[in-house]
């Protein structure tokens, strides 16, 4: 979506920043990630010059279910995510003074790798090869095959104080899983487990949501 902000780009912004998955149903994996990844999200922010502040989990929560449950309530035709958060976002306004709300997630999205390299969400990543026999290295086959593998992106939506979206884009983060060769070389079939340091690399974190912001916020 595109977005011309009417706000001067050259002043400072404030913004509501929701917790990191406030609204979709997290993956136990990624539950130990979302303060750190609030916490990247906070200091890509500031580090333009603007100012942030959120809401508690608990507080924007039960928010949210208020805000679903006005909806429920209501005669709207739609029951739907988007009427929800216009609920959920002018009743902030009522408290709160912003120039946008930030709602995060990081979510899982489906790529292929070719040659050890996958593509998503305005990233490429090197996928890890672990537990490669030397046999299987010189047969090449962690370089042979296709695999289909989970990307971790950001998703980003900003919301202006009326409820409207306003922005909306994902950048690719990290892939969540190492390729396992056990047995590989007999079975021609890798498996994938799931990383132990996952959304852990400073590196790809900033660029991915450089990807995702932009160019609601513009790359430099």
């Amino acid at each position: 979506m595109k977005y011309i902000d009417p706000a001067d780009a050259d002043k400072p912004r404030h913004f509501m920043v929701l917790p990191v998955n406030l609204t979709i149903k997290t993956p136990p994996e990624f539950e130990p990630v979302l303060d750190d990844m609030f916490g990247a999200i906070a200091g890509y922010i500031r580090g333009r010059g603007d100012s942030i502040e959120t809401l508690s989990r608990d507080d924007a929560v039960a928010r949210w279910a208020s805000s679903i449950k006005a909806v429920k309530k209501s005669d709207a035709l739609e029951d739907n995510f988007e009427s929800a958060m216009r609920v959920f976002v002018t009743g902030l306004a009522g408290t709160h003074t912003f120039n946008a709300v930030i709602a995060p997630s990081i979510i899982y999205r489906t790529t292929k790798t070719r040659e050890r390299t996958a593509k998503w969400d305005g990233v490429f990543r090197k996928m890890k090869v672990v537990n490669l026999s030397d046999q299987a290295k010189k047969k090449g086959l962690a370089r042979s095959f296709t695999v289909d593998i989970a990307g971790v992106s950001l998703h980003v939506m900003v919301f202006e104080p009326g409820g409207a979206l306003i922005f909306q884009k994902y950048g690719g983060l990290d892939l969540a899983h190492n390729v396992d060769m056990t047995n590989a070389e007999f079975t021609m079939s890798p498996t994938l487990a799931l990383k132990d340091d996952l959304l852990k690399e400073s590196d790809h974190l900033a660029e991915g949501m450089g990807e995702a912001f932009d160019p609601y916020f513009p790359k430099p």
